[in-house]
C-alpha cells in the first residue's frame, strides 16, 4: 500500500505538550526567545488586538489565549483562503477578504499557535504533511510555531512533526524542511489609538513628533493611521504626515518611513529598514527606533479608535460638562469637556456615551449625569437618526433626552415631536477618513481613474470639511482628497512602484449616479451615524444613498437609508 494511504496511526503526545490546568497565564510561563543564527529567528509570542484573555478547553485543560485577526500571502502574492464548499484551502486570493482573514490564536503555555478560519475550523496537519480545515476542535496537530526572517515575514512550523507549513494554489502542504514564508496583512481598520504597553500611555501629535503620553487618546491628536503597503506599514500622524524612524515626521515616504511588522510575546512591534525596533524614549515618550532587539519597551498595541463627537443642541450651543458633572448646553468654544465617545454594546444594543475623564452618562431621576465609573443599563442609550445629520437619545426606559430652557438636559416621558430633542452631531476624531464596507475600501478604480470603487484592499485617506454656510447643523460635509505629491518609494526589495495622491479636489457625483473625485467645488455630502457599531451612511447631493455592489460599483440610488450600505468610518 502507498504509504499516503496507509491509515494515520495514533500520535503519542509528549508530556511537554500537554498544557497544565491555569486560569490567567503568569511571566513564569512564557518563555524567553531563541535567536538562530541564521537569517530568520524564533520568538514566542502571543497575538491579540485588544489584549482581551480568553480560554478554550483542550483535553480537559485551561487554555489562556489572545488572538489577532490577519491575512496571510505566500511569495507568489496570493493569499491563504479558506472555501465554504468542502472547507478546501488554497493560495489563491487577490485581495483581503473574509475568507482570507484568519485568526491566529496563541498559546500562553507552549509558546505556540493555531490558525482559525473564517468559519472557525482550526488548520491541521499530520506527519504526511497533509493539511485539514474542516473541524472546530483543537488537538496537537493544530499546534504551530512561529518564526520570522529580516524582512518581516512569518514561517508557520509543526510543533509535532517539525515541518513547515507552505505552497501555492491548490497545493498547500505542510513537509518543507526549510521555511516558506507568508507576510501578515492586518485585517483591522488603519485608523487606530497606538498604546505603548510599557508606559501604558497613548501616541499623539505634538507639532513635529508623535509623542507617547496621553493617559487617554482623547481628539483628533490621538488617531493614528496603519497603512499596509506592499508588505510594510506605514504610521500616519493625524495631520497627514507619516513617522520617520529617527523620530521626525515627513510629508514624503522613503525606505526610512516602511516598517514591518513582528510580534514580541504577544504585543506588535515594527522594525525599520536598518533593523531597529520602534519605541518610546524620554521623558516626552518620542516615537522614534532605537534598538536592535524587541523587549518590552518596543512592545505596542493597536486599539480600535472610538468615535469621538460634539453635540450641538437646538439652542446652537454645545453640550458640555465643563461646569460640573450635569450635562448642559451652554458652550460656544470646543475643549475637551465638550468631546464625548460613542462605545456600541453588542450586548444591550445601545451606545455608552464616555466623557473625557472617563466617566460614562447617566440618568439620574430626571437629568443626565456623567458620574458612571462602568457600563451598566443605566449608562445605556439608543441613538436614532433624525435624517439630515441630526440625531435623538432614548434612554433604557424608553424616554428621551431634551434640552431645558437653562441648557440642561433633561428626561421627559413622551418623544418630542419638534426640533427640541433633536442634536447635530461634529466628527471630532477623524481628521482624515478611511470609508470600508464588506467588500473592502473605497479607493480610486486605477491610476488614471478617479472614479471611486469599492472593493479595494487598500485605503484611501479622504479628509473632512464643515462648510461656513450654516449647513453643518443639516450634517453636511465637504469630502475632499487628501493632498499629496506623486511619489516614488523604494523599498527593501528593490523594486520601483508609485503612489499616486489626489490634489484635493472634492467628491462630485457623475451623471450615472456614480462618485468621483474631481469637482474643483464642493458638493454637499451628509454622514447620518447607523444606531448601531458607530457605522454612518453616506446621503449624496441628489438626496440619495450610496450603495456598495460586490463587483465594486458605488452609486448614489438608494432612497432608504435601512438600505444603504454601512459603512466603517
Amino acid at each position: 500500500m502507498h504509504s499516503a494511504l496507509r491509515p494515520k496511526p495514533p500520535v503519542k503526545i509528549p508530556p511537554s505538550l500537554i498544557p497544565t490546568t491555569i486560569d490567567h497565564p503568569s511571566q513564569s510561563l512564557i518563555r524567553k526567545s531563541s535567536i538562530q543564527q541564521n537569517d530568520h529567528h524564533q520568538k514566542s509570542i502571543k497575538i491579540t488586538s485588544d489584549y482581551r484573555h480568553t480560554s478554550l478547553s483542550l483535553n480537559h485543560t485551561t487554555i489562556a489565549r489572545c488572538c489577532w485577526s490577519l491575512g496571510l500571502r505566500n511569495s507568489n502574492g496570493k493569499y491563504l483562503t479558506s472555501e465554504s464548499f468542502g472547507n478546501k484551502i488554497n493560495a489563491t486570493g487577490t485581495s483581503l477578504k473574509r475568507k482570507q482573514i484568519w485568526t491566529i490564536i496563541y498559546n500562553f503555555q507552549n509558546d505556540c499557535v493555531y490558525l482559525q478560519s473564517s468559519l472557525s475550523h482550526y488548520l491541521s496537519t499530520d506527519k504526511y504533511g497533509r493539511l485539514n480545515c474542516d473541524s472546530n476542535k483543537l488537538n496537537d496537530d493544530c499546534y504551530f510555531q512561529l518564526e520570522y526572517n529580516r524582512i518581516g515575514q512569518w514561517a508557520f512550523k509543526s510543533v509535532t512533526y517539525h515541518m513547515y507549513f507552505g505552497g501555492d494554489n491548490d497545493h498547500l502542504h505542510c513537509f518543507s524542511k526549510s521555511p516558506e514564508w507568508w507576510s501578515p496583512h492586518l485585517a483591522v481598520h488603519p485608523q487606530i489609538n497606538l498604546k505603548h504597553v510599557l508606559r501604558k500611555r497613548y501616541a499623539k501629535l505634538d507639532d513635529d513628533e508623535i509623542h507617547v503620553d496621553e493617559i487617554i487618546p482623547w481628539g483628533s491628536d490621538a488617531i493614528i493611521a496603519v497603512e499596509y503597503l506592499n508588505d510594510h506599514y506605514c504610521i500616519r500622524s493625524s495631520n497627514g504626515f507619516y513617522v520617520h524612524k529617527d523620530g521626525k515626521l515627513t510629508t514624503i515616504k522613503t525606505n526610512e518611513t516602511l516598517f514591518t511588522i513582528e510580534l514580541y510575546k504577544g504585543y506588535l512591534t515594527f522594525k525599520d529598514c536598518d533593523q531597529s525596533y520602534l519605541t518610546a524614549i524620554g521623558p516626552l515618550g518620542i516615537l522614534t527606533t532605537r534598538n536592535k532587539i524587541a523587549g518590552k519597551d518596543e512592545q505596542f498595541l493597536l486599539e480600535e479608535s472610538k468615535l469621538q463627537i460634539c453635540l450641538v443642541a437646538p439652542n446652537g450651543k454645545l453640550v458640555s460638562i465643563k461646569q460640573g458633572i450635569d450635562l448642559s448646553a451652554n458652550q460656544y468654544e470646543r475643549d475637551h469637556s465638550s468631546i464625548f465617545q460613542l462605545e456600541y454594546d453588542d450586548d444591550f444594543h445601545a451606545y455608552h456615551i464616555r466623557t473625557y475623564d472617563n466617566k460614562y452618562w447617566k440618568i439620574e431621576g430626571f437629568n443626565v449625569q456623567a458620574i458612571a465609573d462602568k457600563r451598566s443599563i443605566e449608562t445605556s442609550f439608543q441613538i436614532q437618526s433624525a435624517g439630515h445629520g441630526r440625531i435623538k437619545f432614548q434612554t433604557s426606559n424608553e424616554k428621551f433626552l431634551v434640552p431645558h430652557a437653562t441648557g440642561h438636559l433633561r428626561v421627559v416621558n413622551e418623544q418630542i415631536s419638534s426640533n427640541d430633542a433633536y442634536f447635530s452631531i461634529k466628527f471630532i476624531n477623524r481628521p482624515f477618513c478611511i470609508f470600508k464596507c464588506d467588500f473592502g475600501h473605497i479607493g480610486y478604480r486605477n491610476k488614471q481613474s478617479r472614479i471611486l470603487e469599492c472593493n479595494k484592499a487598500l485605503s484611501t485617506l479622504f479628509s473632512l470639511e464643515e462648510p461656513h454656510d450654516g449647513t453643518h447643523s443639516e450634517g453636511i460635509v465637504y469630502l475632499k482628497g487628501l493632498e499629496n505629491s506623486t511619489i516614488s518609494i523604494k523599498i527593501i526589495r528593490v523594486f520601483l512602484f508609485f503612489v499616486l495622491g489626489s490634489d484635493g479636489v472634492y467628491w462630485e457625483i457623475l451623471n450615472d449616479l456614480s462618485i468621483c473625485v474631481s469637482g474643483c467645488e464642493p458638493s454637499k455630502f451628509a454622514l447620518e451615524l447607523c444606531p448601531s457599531h458607530s457605522r454612518v451612511v453616506i446621503k449624496a447631493p441628489n438626496g440619495m444613498y450610496l450603495r456598495a455592489e460586490q463587483n465594486g460599483s458605488i452609486q448614489a440610488t438608494c432612497q432608504n437609508s435601512r438600505q444603504a450600505t454601512q459603512w466603517e468610518f
